[in-house]
């Protein structure tokens, strides 16, 4: 893909063995904002899986060390996941969880609608060039002929707003984004925020226009925050 810059830095970064081990161990278990942040995704997708009755195989894209293969077994799902990272994929072998494939999401592979949805979470945030993030959500558009479940970090908000005075990529818009889904030719069905004012993360259910249940006049709705 064209202009990927901080897509190659960040498989880059994960293809590092330890870098990959200190992601598992650490990551989400170094502050109670972090462990508040991995119980409140994984109950976002297993809503997600529940709440649409969603059935099949399902994809994982960036699986990394296989953290939401535990959501997919509850809601009785099948889960592939995939990785860039050879390292991340082993940690998730080594876990015991399901179906592996190292891969780039920009280029799967894997044949038009094999999947029954997808799930893409924490990844749009790491991507600052528009042309890399559209070729990811193409991608996702082909491969899934159900739902997809994604996740961008918004800017404003109060941490997205810190990231900014400190200098940092302070992640899209709201307004941003949904265009960005439509442009990928994605219609947004939910918008569910991870802590509505204080947290970057928003979550989107979205399907292929061609696909998508909802009649054409109708607006996404918001979940509440938890």
């Amino acid at each position: 893909m064209k202009g990927e810059e901080s897509y190659s830095r960040f498989k880059s970064t994960w293809k590092d063995p330890l870098e990959a081990l200190a992601y598992k161990e650490a990551r989400f278990s170094r502050s109670r904002r972090w462990r508040w942040t991995h119980r409140r995704e994984k109950e976002i997708v297993e809503g997600f899986l529940l709440s649409e009755g969603l059935r099949g195989l399902g994809l994982d894209v960036p699986c990394g060390a296989g953290r939401l293969a535990s959501c997919f077994e509850m809601a009785g799902c099948a889960w592939l996941g995939s990785d860039v990272s050879l390292a991340m994929a082993r940690l998730a072998r080594a876990a015991g969880k399901g179906v592996l494939v190292v891969a780039d999401a920009g280029a799967m592979p894997f044949g038009t609608g094999v999947f029954a949805f997808a799930v893409c979470v924490r990844l749009f945030h790491r991507i600052q060039e528009p042309a890399a993030r559209l070729g990811i959500l193409r991608e996702l558009a082909r491969l899934s002929r159900g739902q997809i479940l994604l996740s961008y970090y918004t800017r404003w908000n109060l941490r997205g707003i810190q990231r900014w005075l400190r200098g940092k990529n302070p992640g899209l818009s709201l307004g941003q984004i949904r265009k960005e889904l439509r442009g990928a030719g994605l219609r947004i069905l939910r918008e569910i925020p991870l802590r509505r004012a204080t947290q970057q993360q928003w979550f989107f259910v979205v399907q292929a226009e061609e696909s998508a249940h909802c009649p054409q006049g109708e607006e996404p709705t918001r979940d509440q925050e938890a």
